[in-house]
């Protein structure tokens, strides 16, 4: 280390042996005096009477800065080490926590506007290995978006395949967008750029009983041809892998796709509260293009399993109960019902029930739905076989629609009424699950309550209303899960 100059206040020292005899200057009698270690014949003084007194009065004073110096010296070495060690700690402790807080894929990518990722969101989520890429469909969707934020947080490649057609929350973090539709899927040569992927999450559908009534033939072209499309491409893609001399190609083993618990239909009250086991019972095109695309899912294990020289597959389709939570669009007249009333609510405006309101629902938050979902794909098969299965993703519990829209009016301070209006065609009557498959085969279960989950979204909706002039509400697409 270089030691400090004159002009910080300390002078070096140097033997009487030196060549060079360091110069110093100091005030005598009010006087500037200057002079060197050699002889009383270098000093030059205002006056010459008190010259031999001042001599012998400069040596003692030497003698006591030499000392003090050296002292200084000392003390100053001491210093250094100390500081040496000090800064040492500090910068290994720093490098603790960044490795300890930072994945092998590098900086972690931030979140849009909240806070995101607390411990328990975390829960059951290995980090990422090396070369694990995920193709996701409708990651800018309502719950696509939030499943995108999560593998990024742990350390994914992302690759989005959406066709934009409503969204708005784009994520800048993702690896690649790729604007295409699903149902031309199967046309692309190839999806994003010839990347290489090991999981598939597929999401992007249409999402409405109430508009699939209304235009069942969408629900068919998007819901079920879509995901025939999607599978097959899936297929093709592992075949090309198999065939290729790229040694950094990497198969896809594993699709995570969504369901719906509108495959239940209006069960019968024996069966309350639902497993799995229960048989379909669909009252909506929706729920039936649902159904039928496990059965997609199941047809794709089955000839993945028997194509020569490719992979094992597996396939998981989940079975959403009622999502709710931040980036739902209250705009959208389809809508889950908890985004509906807090913009009602927020604006003191009516909020209205289809029916009596004594229907029951399971609402599950959006953030548990998409560890659910990350979950669900980084399982691995224990017996090393290609399977398919489907699982309930809820919380076990429900509650009335009245009971939600007293909750509401509360936790935004609205004076909206409630206001009753004629059912719905395709809705159900007692929607209640059992959460227990899931938490045996996927070790998940929900997080946050209903309560804890709707006080969050009352909040984000809070917040995003004050971003007056542009409102910022991160819309999402009317076509995505």
């Amino acid at each position: 280390m270089q030691r400090p100059s004159s002009t910080d206040g300390f002078h070096p020292i140097k033997s009487k042996n030196s060549e060079e005899q360091p110069t110093r200057e100091r005030s005598f009698f009010g006087r500037p005096v200057s002079y060197d270690d050699a002889s009383p014949s270098s000093l030059e003084i205002g006056g010459t009477d008190d010259a031999s007194e001042a001599w012998s009065d400069m040596q003692v004073r030497h003698s006591q800065e030499a000392g003090g110096a050296s002292l200084i010296e000392h003390g100053l070495n001491f210093m250094r080490s100390t500081q040496f060690f000090v800064i040492a700690a500090v910068v290994i402790f720093l490098l603790i926590v960044a490795l300890l807080t930072t994945t092998n894929q590098g900086a972690v990518a931030p979140i849009r506007g909240e806070a995101y990722l607390t411990t328990n969101e975390f829960a059951g989520i290995r980090i990422a290995k090396p070369n694990e890429a995920v193709l996701i469909t409708g990651g800018l969707g309502f719950i696509g978006s939030h499943v995108v934020d999560l593998l990024l947080h742990r350390g994914f490649s992302v690759t989005i395949l959406d066709d934009e057609s409503n969204g708005h929350n784009h994520n800048r973090f993702a690896k690649e967008l790729v604007p295409h539709d699903i149902t031309v899927v199967g046309d692309l040569p190839e999806i994003g750029n010839g990347n290489s992927f090991t999981h598939v999450i597929h999401l992007a559908a249409a999402i409405s009983v109430a508009e699939s009534m209304n235009d069942p033939d969408k629900y068919e072209r998007i819901n079920y041809g879509g995901s025939e499309k999607v599978f097959n491409w899936i297929r093709n893609y592992n075949q090309h892998v198999s065939q290729s001399e790229d040694d950094a190609a990497t198969f896809i083993h594993k699709v995570t796709a969504a369901s719906s618990a509108a495959v239940y239909g209006d069960p019968d009250p024996t069966l309350l509260p639902l497993r799995e086991t229960a048989p379909y019972g669909g009252k909506s095109p929706y729920a039936d293009t649902k159904f039928r695309m496990e059965g997609l899912m199941r047809e794709f294990v089955a000839k993945q399993n028997e194509a020569s020289g490719g992979p094992k597959a597996s396939a998981v389709a989940l079975r959403f109960f009622n999502v709710f939570g931040p980036r739902q669009d209250p705009k959208n007249p389809y809508s889950g019902v908890i985004s509906l009333f807090l913009e009602a609510a927020l604006h003191d405006k009516d909020i209205n029930v289809l029916g009596d309101g004594e229907m029951t629902r399971d609402f599950v938050y959006v953030k548990d739905v998409a560890r659910a979902i990350v979950m669900s794909l980084l399982q691995e098969s224990t017996d090393n076989e290609a399977t398919f299965d489907n699982f309930n993703v809820c919380t076990g519990k429900s509650i009335t629609i009245n009971t939600l829209a007293d909750q509401v009016r509360q936790k935004m301070n609205s004076s909206s009424d409630v206001k009753h209006l004629a059912p719905r065609d395709g809705d159900i009557r007692e929607s209640t699950c059992n959460s227990e498959k899931a938490a045996k085969g996927l070790q998940f279960t929900s997080t946050v309550t209903q309560e804890e989950g709707l006080e969050n979204t009352a909040m984000w909706f809070r917040e995003q209303s004050t971003n007056s002039g542009e409102r910022k509400l991160e819309y999402q697409s009317h076509t995505q899960e």
